[in-house]
């Protein structure tokens, strides 16, 4: 069955912009979004990660497909959390490949603890429930913030954005 584009903003966190853009980016019905699920949602223009896992979960819902309640919200968090240390590694490997004398100095080292720190952190919030899952959704949400376009920084910028995204990851856990 497929809807018509007016019914993409029962989903709450969609309003005409976005309605409009899923529409132009093949998304018009429930069973559609449901189906991409959030990595298929990244691609649209203008999709806030907060609201992601929530617009998919209402898809799914209204097209009939709704996994078990219980286990989505764990599903979800266990996604973000992927993403946030793909991000990362990735960001510790290029900068490791760029800097790769200086990573002995200083600097180097308390990089290389912070990111041992932010990995445990990451690895604990698998097992998060409900009330915690929020304060660790947006604990992600910063910690990601913190380390995206660090790609061309400095090492020390590096450092710096790596502990800020530790502590952001710290303060969820406790």
């Amino acid at each position: 069955m497929v809807q018509s584009t007016a019914d993409l903003k029962r989903l709450k966190g969609v309003g005409i912009t976005l309605e409009k853009r899923l529409f132009d980016a093949g998304f018009d019905s429930f069973s559609k979004i449901a189906e991409a699920g959030e990595e298929g949602l990244k691609k649209v223009r203008g999709m806030s990660p907060r609201t992601m896992s929530s617009i998919v979960v209402q898809s799914r819902q209204l097209a009939g497909t709704e996994r078990h309640q219980e286990t989505e919200p764990a599903d979800a968090m266990h996604q973000r959390v992927a993403e946030v240390r793909g991000k990362v590694e990735t960001l510790a490997e290029k900068t490791r490949d760029r800097f790769g004398e200086e990573m002995s100095d200083k600097c180097g080292r308390k990089l290389s603890s912070d990111l041992n720190r932010i990995e445990m952190a990451l690895l604990q919030m698998h097992d998060f429930g409900k009330k915690r899952g929020k304060r660790a959704d947006k604990a992600l949400l910063k910690a990601e913030k913190r380390v995206t376009g660090l790609e061309d920084a400095t090492l020390k910028k590096v450092r710096k954005g790596f502990k800020r995204a530790k502590k952001a990851v710290l303060k969820a856990l406790r």
